[in-house]
C-alpha cells in the first residue's frame, strides 16, 4: 500500500527541495509564455517577483537544466557568460567556460538581464497583437441633435462639433500621426505641430495642415462637402476621381460635389459658414437663400420653400438668439410668410 508523506512533516531539506520544485515549474512555466510570447503583463510581473525570490545558486543551477534541454548547441563565450551572470548576480568564478547555450536562448537570457535589473518595463513584454489592437480601437465623439459641443483632443486641439456631427480617432492618437474623421460639420483650432501633420478625413477630400483654424461641413445627407479657411494654410485632397490638390489661404474655401466631383476653389468672407460657432448671427444685404442656407448649418435644420422667388429677397438683420423659432418668428413677420417646423424640417408657404 503506498503511503504518502503530508507535506507539513517532511524534513525541512526535503521540504525545501519540494518548494524549489514547485517555484522553478512555475518559473518555468512562465518563461515558455514569455519566449513564445504569451505572457501577460501581470504574469511578467509574476515572473519578475519569483527570479528576485530566487537564490543565486538556485537559479544558476535552474538556467543550467533550462538551457541543457535544447539541442544544437554552440559555445557561449566567457565574455559574454561573464555579462549573463554579473547580470544574475553570481559571483565570475562560478562560470563554467564551456558552459553551452542555444542561440534562441541567448536573446532570451538578455532579456532577463534587464528584467531582473528592472529596467524593462511592462509594455516590452505585452503582446504584438493586443498593442495593434489598441491602436485599431476607435474613440468615436458624437454631438446631440441640436446645438454644439466642444471637443479637447489629447494634442490640445479644440473641435467645436455642430449638431449632427461625430468626430472619431484612433486610441493612440498622436503616438505617429494626427488624423481624425469627420462627419457632419466641426471648427478645427488646430494646435501647431511642425513633425506631425493634422489630418481630417471625409470620405470625399483630405484636409492636411500643421496648424491652422479651419471649418469642415461634410454631412452624409449633403451632397456637397465644404472646406473654408480662418487662419494658416491647408493642402486639400480628393480621396475620390478625379483626384485633385489645392493649397488653399485665408478667406478662402473649397466646395466638392459628391455628384459630379468637382472641385470648386473661391473667396469668402467666411462669415456665413461660421455663424453657427457664434452665438451672433449677422446678415448684411444677403440673399434669403443664404440666410436659410446658415440657419441650416447652424440648427441643423431642412428649409423648403412653395415660390423660390422669396429666396431672392435681401434681408439685413443681427440675431442674437440661438432659438430658431425666435428667429422664424422675425422673418415671418418681414416677409409675412406661414411656416411649420416639424421634424427638423422648415416648411414656409408664402402662397394665400
Amino acid at each position: 500500500m503506498l503511503k504518502i508523506c503530508p507535506y507539513w512533516i517532511l524534513p525541512i531539506n526535503k521540504r525545501k527541495k519540494f518548494m524549489s520544485a514547485q517555484i522553478n515549474d512555475k518559473v518555468s512555466g512562465l518563461l515558455h509564455k514569455f519566449r513564445s510570447g504569451d505572457i501577460t503583463p501581470a504574469e511578467f510581473q509574476d515572473l519578475r517577483i519569483r527570479i528576485d525570490a530566487i537564490s543565486d545558486v538556485e537559479l544558476k543551477h535552474f538556467l543550467e537544466t533550462e538551457w541543457e534541454e535544447f539541442e544544437d548547441h554552440f559555445p557561449l563565450s566567457e565574455e559574454k557568460m561573464k555579462t549573463l551572470y554579473e547580470g544574475l548576480h553570481i559571483r565570475s568564478e562560478e562560470v563554467k567556460p564551456h558552459f553551452t547555450l542555444k542561440r534562441y536562448w541567448m536573446q532570451i537570457a538578455a532579456s532577463l538581464l534587464l528584467l531582473i535589473a528592472g529596467s524593462l518595463t511592462v509594455l516590452t513584454f505585452m503582446q504584438q497583437n493586443e498593442i495593434n489592437a489598441l491602436a485599431e480601437q476607435n474613440v468615436v465623439i458624437r454631438s446631440g441633435d441640436y446645438g454644439k459641443s466642444l471637443v479637447t483632443l489629447p494634442d490640445g486641439t479644440i473641435v467645436h462639433l455642430n449638431a449632427k456631427s461625430s468626430l472619431t480617432y484612433s486610441q493612440d492618437f498622436g503616438r505617429n500621426d494626427r488624423k481624425v474623421a469627420l462627419s457632419g460639420e466641426g471648427f478645427f483650432e488646430v494646435k501647431k505641430d511642425t513633425e506631425k501633420k493634422f489630418t481630417v478625413g471625409t470620405g470625399y477630400m483630405d484636409i492636411t495642415v500643421l496648424g491652422t483654424k479651419f471649418n469642415v461641413y461634410a454631412y452624409e445627407t449633403k451632397d456637397i462637402v465644404e472646406m473654408l479657411l480662418v487662419e494658416g494654410s491647408v493642402d486639400v485632397t480628393t480621396s475620390r476621381p478625379p483626384y485633385q490638390s489645392i493649397r488653399v489661404k485665408p478667406n478662402e474655401k473649397v466646395v466638392y460635389n459628391k455628384r459630379t466631383g468637382n472641385l470648386l476653389h473661391e473667396r469668402t468672407s467666411n462669415k456665413m459658414e461660421t455663424a453657427w460657432i457664434n452665438k451672433e448671427l449677422v446678415f448684411r444685404s444677403e440673399r434669403l437663400e443664404d440666410v436659410f442656407r446658415c440657419l441650416s448649418r447652424k440648427f441643423a435644420i431642412t428649409f423648403s420653400v412653395d415660390d423660390e422667388a422669396l429666396l431672392n429677397d435681401v434681408y439685413t438683420g443681427t440675431f442674437d438668439d440661438e432659438n430658431v423659432e425666435s428667429i422664424m418668428r422675425v422673418l415671418k413677420y418681414h416677409y409675412n410668410f406661414k411656416y411649420t417646423n416639424e421634424d427638423g424640417v422648415i416648411s414656409i408657404q408664402t402662397r394665400k
